[in-house]
């Protein structure tokens, strides 16, 4: 730690004309007024930053909670993050997941990688790239489309803000449901309802892909009994009641 204090104390001596130490937490940025500070040391245990300010307060650090410090002529503390993330969606279209999402601000945004896990996995996997657009006070729209998914599992994606000076941040996670209807990953034909019944039963179906669907009634012998189903869908969840009065029981 002798060492790591030496290069500190360099360090301070050639930017010492900056304004501000703008401190990069996991949390977000924090800043001070280099007139503020009195001096920088480290804990007993090397595992600790102090920041002691000319009023006589400490401002202590986790060095394993500190990204980065940054010595500058402007605040980086006036927003908590450097990308202030408003929106983050994933909604599955087809045999697709389009993911969006919408920043109000940004600040040295070199832009996002994005991240995807299947369920019951531990390793996020790169699978994308999009460039942010550096330091904009206004609004801003990105997209990205996964088309390489898997019908075996439940996904989630994350996305993983990197700045002009290499720190990051990690969005919130957004997941995309095997079970859910809306956004099928396969194809399905379910167990009727009541089962069973008469006259009438529910037959419900899922679609992983907008086509031509056919559902047909056969007997027990092979026999086509009855077309339900014999149009153009578009992807998603589907039911429809199958009426046996025309047939006697046990067909």
């Amino acid at each position: 730690m002798k060492k790591t204090g030496i290069v500190l104390i360099l360090g301070l001596t050639q930017i010492f004309c900056d304004d501000y130490l703008n401190v990069q937490c996991s949390s977000g940025y924090e800043h001070c007024n280099m007139d503020d500070i009195s001096k920088i040391t480290f804990g007993s245990n090397g595992s600790e930053i102090n920041f002691v300010l000319s009023s006589g307060t400490t401002s202590t650090k986790t060095i394993d909670d500190i990204v980065k410090m940054v010595f500058g002529t402007t605040a980086q503390g006036d927003v908590s993050l450097p990308v202030e993330l408003v929106s983050f969606t994933a909604i599955r279209e087809n045999t697709d997941v389009i993911l969006t999402w919408e920043t109000a601000s940004e600040v040295e945004n070199y832009g996002f990688e994005i991240e995807r896990i299947h369920a019951g996995t531990k390793v996020w996997t790169k699978i994308g790239f999009v460039e942010g657009n550096g330091s904009v006070t206004t609004a801003s729209e990105y997209s990205f489309t996964d088309s390489d998914i898997s019908l075996l599992n439940n996904l989630k994606y994350r996305l993983k803000q990197i700045d002009l000076s290499g720190g990051f941040e990690y969005s919130p996670e957004v997941c995309v449901t095997r079970d859910d209807p809306q956004f099928p990953f396969e194809y399905r034909l379910h167990n009727n309802y009541p089962n069973p019944f008469y006259p009438t039963t529910t037959i419900r179906y899922e679609i992983m892909k907008e086509g031509l669907t056919r559902l047909i009634i056969y007997d027990l012998l092979g026999c086509e009994l009855e077309v339900l189903v014999n149009e153009h869908q578009a992807a998603g969840g589907y039911e429809i009641k199958f009426n046996a009065s025309d047939y006697g029981t046990g067909v």
